[in-house]
């Protein structure tokens, strides 16, 4: 073999030390990808869950605001109805049995 083939197989070894570094680096760039992909589904399916969630909990608040404007009315009714009673009381006198 002579020096210019031997120069030239050294070429083409290097070249093909650069394809195998490539192949390396692209096959790392792939499975980072693949754990990006991943982790991007998890975090969607959070999301999803966090926001059936947040539904529950606004039925929840409703209904307690229902709940509490009915309580709110029914003790505005019942303390109406003992100051006025109170204030009767005091204008006629207690009833007479």
């Amino acid at each position: 073999m002579n020096k210019g083939e031997s120069t030239r197989l050294d070429r083409i070894e290097e070249k093909i030390d650069k394809l195998a570094d490539a192949v390396v680096s692209i096959a790392r760039a792939e499975e980072k990808l693949s754990g990006l992909e991943s982790l991007n589904i998890e975090q969607h399916r959070q999301l999803q869950d966090l926001d059936e969630r947040m539904r529950q909990v606004e039925t929840k608040v409703h209904d307690v605001e229902t709940s509490m404007g009915v309580l709110n009315k029914v003790i505005w009714i019942a303390l109406t109805a003992l100051i006025t009673g109170s204030v009767a009381m005091i204008f006629w006198g207690t009833p007479s049995l």
